[in-house]
């Protein structure tokens, strides 16, 4: 009995039970002193029974939480939970050493984080530990379990600093998933070859080029290669979500070039493809040329209206009678499929008059009289134009062909040039008047030498 120290609060003391009820054990501490544990301190939740899961003769330890002398007996009350508490937060400081992952209840948050309980332990977890996409799921994690590690497990001042954290768990999961979409992308590409054509969807839009979207792959559309046609801006004609139908046009490492327009016929093809010679088309003077004209007749489509080509008329001058912006109509006389060249031509629609005129030179033809000038006369014969000089208009000098030849007069006149191929047609009235004369002076001479020949015989008879 002198040998026994007696119990001060806070001790950690081992004792025997030698009794067991449904809400409390009592043990000996030795020199017949005994302490006393409650249910609710002998573990949390407290027990329903005691009986159930102590027996006695089993040792147990406990810490002094209260201790009352009196004169005949002292009454000394112990505790588990203090040790069942510094037990757990070392399995706890375990968890935390080896990174297990464990789950937790979530109980709450706040403006900075999570709450949860694990084994009575209250910890918080930070906003910047959880996943971001959880943090729009708050109110559906409450009262859930929630897999977490511990990131700090300590006492600071008698108080415990418990910090849990999903950082591992997420960032494993992202790694996880970016070397699957790896491997995904790899494998896409691997499957992917110049040549192939493949329809994807615009992810981004750039100034000079998109970036189109396929399962695990996108590649590169750049802004010369949406349409044959020239683009100011690509989202004039592409929008984000639009899908396309795309060729790759070269694949070099990973990245993958592509065109639209490569899947599209040329402008040429496209209005090859619509027309064939002999067409009549309208075009749009866009260029003047020494030597002709450049008309587009279809978007990014030009043609070559030779100046030998404007008209049947080679004295028509086709850069007096143009302008850039006129619109004409032409016939299609080639298309060059290999250079992409287009002749055309407006004589070719037009009625050429020449075509089926057929004069002799010395040929006596009538003509209306046109005009009237100081240099000769304005012409018509059968819808062709011609023109006599000034010199050849009459044989007498005297005429003045002013007041002699009114528009709109039928004259005869002789057929002096001819050239049915540069439209030039020349007559004169002076020599066909000479030939005349000529012809009548030819013929009096001829009746005057019969007549004397006449007379001779007469005065032969009268002197026989």
């Amino acid at each position: 009995m002198n040998d026994f120290i007696f119990p001060k609060v806070g001790q950690i003391i081992e004792g025997e039970v030698f009794m067991v009820k449904k809400e409390v054990v009592i043990i000996t501490l030795g020199a017949a002193t005994e302490g006393t544990i409650y249910a609710e301190h002998f573990d949390q939740p407290a027990p329903a029974d005691l009986r159930k899961v102590v027996k006695v003769g089993q040792k147990i330890r406990a810490k002094v939480t209260s201790v009352s002398e009196g004169d005949d007996s002292s009454v000394i009350l112990l505790s588990r939970l203090p040790l069942l508490q510094e037990e757990r937060l070392a399995k706890i400081k375990e968890i935390a050493d080896s990174q297990k992952r464990v789950d937790a209840i979530v109980k709450g948050s706040n403006a900075k984080g999570l709450t949860l309980d694990y084994e009575g332990f209250e910890f918080f977890l930070p906003f910047t530990l959880l996943d971001f996409e959880l943090k729009d799921k708050i109110d559906s994690l409450i009262n859930k379990p929630l897999t977490v590690v511990f990131e700090e497990v300590k006492k600071e001042n008698k108080r415990l600093k418990l910090i849990a954290s999903r950082k591992p768990i997420f960032e494993e999961e992202r790694s996880r998933q970016q070397e699957l979409r790896q491997q995904q992308r790899q494998d896409e590409l691997d499957n992917i070859h110049t040549g192939d054509v493949i329809e994807g969807v615009v992810d981004v839009i750039e100034p000079h080029a998109a970036f189109i979207r396929f399962n695990h792959v996108s590649g590169m559309l750049r802004i010369s290669q949406v349409s044959h046609h020239r683009i100011d801006k690509i989202d004039d004609v592409l929008k984000k979500g639009d899908k396309v139908t795309v060729k790759v046009i070269k694949k070099e490492g990973n990245r993958l070039d592509l065109s639209i327009k490569a899947l599209l016929p040329t402008p040429f093809a496209q209005f090859k493809s619509e027309h064939k010679v002999g067409d009549r088309v309208k075009g749009v003077v866009v260029s003047k040329l020494p030597f002709g004209v450049i008309l587009e007749m279809a978007k990014d489509v030009k043609g070559l209206l030779h100046k030998n080509e404007y008209s049947w008329n080679p004295k028509d001058n086709f850069d007096a009678y143009l302008k850039i912006g006129d619109e004409i109509e032409v016939a299609i006389l080639s298309i060059d499929s290999k250079n992409e060249k287009i002749s055309l031509s407006k004589r070719a629609i037009e009625y050429n008059p020449w075509s089926k005129l057929n004069l002799r030179l010395g040929e006596v033809i009538q003509v209306r009289v046109e005009k009237v000038t100081n240099d000769g006369i304005y012409i018509s014969y059968e819808s062709v134009d011609g023109f006599i000089p000034v010199k050849e208009a009459h044989n007498d000098p005297k005429v003045n062909i002013a007041d002699h030849y009114q528009v709109g007069d039928v004259v005869e006149a002789k057929v002096i040039e001819f050239d049915k191929e540069g439209w030039n047609l020349k007559l004169s009235v002076k020599k066909l008047l000479d030939q005349r004369e000529r012809a009548e002076y030819e013929k009096y001479l001829g009746d005057q030498e019969e007549e004397t020949i006449k007379l001779g015989d007469l005065i032969d008879l009268e002197k026989k």
